[in-house]
């Protein structure tokens, strides 16, 4: 169930922040430029740049819908955790004792060698 929460709330999140993303913003495209031309200076064209930067401009968008999810999932945990602590004073508590004569067959001495069987 968390996994799935985890996964539908990082989708939730990438679609928010994708729609904030604009390439005619000054800091998108800056920061596409940024990147672009840190991938010129080790060797890319400026086409093959120009998609890196793109792709990590989506990764770090995936990243941070990521940690926006994990937030999410740990607020939800907690919450229903201290959901939890009011109705530990109504539990009942079981006694070794009675474990162990739930775990016994009738008839049946654990202490006696299985020679028979």
């Amino acid at each position: 169930m968390t996994t799935t929460l985890l996964a539908r709330r990082s989708q939730h999140h990438q679609t928010q922040l994708a729609g904030h993303l604009n390439a005619w913003s000054i800091d998108t495209s800056g920061r596409l430029h940024d990147w672009a031309e840190h991938f010129m200076s080790h060797g890319a064209d400026s086409y093959t740049a120009a998609r890196r930067a793109t792709a990590m401009l989506y990764r770090s968008l995936v990243q941070q819908s990521q940690v926006l999810a994990y937030m999410d999932e740990f607020w939800l945990l907690s919450a229903l955790s201290l959901a939890i602590l009011p109705l530990i004073p109504l539990m009942r508590r079981v006694r070794t004792e009675q474990n162990e004569r739930a775990r016994q067959q009738p008839g049946r001495d654990e202490t006696a060698p299985a020679a028979a069987e």
